[in-house]
């Protein structure tokens, strides 16, 4: 279970990987990362903000978990 908190520019984000249909993305701010969704149209939620293995390793988790979902529903 991950806490989603309203996403605020600190700095200049940088992405580092996307999940499929970009669902969920791997990003930084300087030295923190995060895990970054889209809302709607022009807001983001994000979560797990940190040192980039905290971050990267939720990356992959909501990654997997939303491909397996997508899966489900393709059959």
């Amino acid at each position: 279970m991950y806490i989603w908190e309203p996403h605020t520019p600190q700095r200049l984000r940088y992405v580092k990987e996307a999940s499929c249909c970009e669902a969920y993305i791997l990003c930084s701010e300087g030295a923190q990362y995060y895990v970054l969704r889209r809302v709607d149209f022009a807001r983001f939620e994000e979560t797990a903000r940190g040192p980039y293995g905290y971050a990267a390793a939720a990356w992959l988790d909501l990654a997997e978990q939303h491909e397996q979902e997508a899966h489900r529903a393709a059959s």
